[in-house]
């Protein structure tokens, strides 16, 4: 015989009673997602998510083009040699990861940064600490299931 104890009694409990409401059963997001950049770095992680950045383009363009000579012929080694270093496939997923914040950005309509996605429709401007994030969407969750209880 197994003993559960801590939070996963509780879960338990409450599942065989059916004391979880809506708000509780979804209070834990199924999807983060955070669109932000290096002037505003993400703090109080407290839920799983996906990063991105809008500036990690700007971070490759300048790794690969950090002090090029003048000359265009020379230029133009240098930064085939650095691709190569790099090598092509790894430069091109790079890319691809780099350009998803701008995609994803464009995607959900955003207007500004950073932003943090919940079950991709609920987004929290401005808001760089993922632990208030969160708060603020549980607390919108919270409020939605109060004014469709009252309806």
């Amino acid at each position: 015989m197994f003993q559960v104890t801590g939070r996963y009694a509780l879960l338990i409990t409450c599942a065989i009673t059916g004391f979880v409401s809506y708000a509780d059963e979804v209070a834990v997001p199924h999807s983060t997602v955070v669109i932000t950049s290096d002037q505003f770095p993400l703090s109080g992680v407290t839920v799983p998510h996906q990063l991105f950045n809008l500036d990690a383009v700007d971070r490759i363009e300048q790794r690969l083009g950090k002090n090029l000579p003048a000359d265009e012929d020379k230029a133009l080694a240098l930064m085939k040699q650095r691709i190569a270093g790099v090598g092509q496939s790894q430069l091109n997923q790079e890319l691809r990861e780099a350009y998803q914040a701008l995609i994803l950005s464009m995607q959900y309509g955003l207007d500004r940064y950073p932003a943090v996605i919940f079950d991709q429709q609920v987004i929290v401007y401005g808001v760089t600490d993922l632990h208030a994030a969160t708060k603020q969407y549980r607390h919108w969750l919270k409020e939605t299931q109060e004014v469709v209880a009252d309806d």
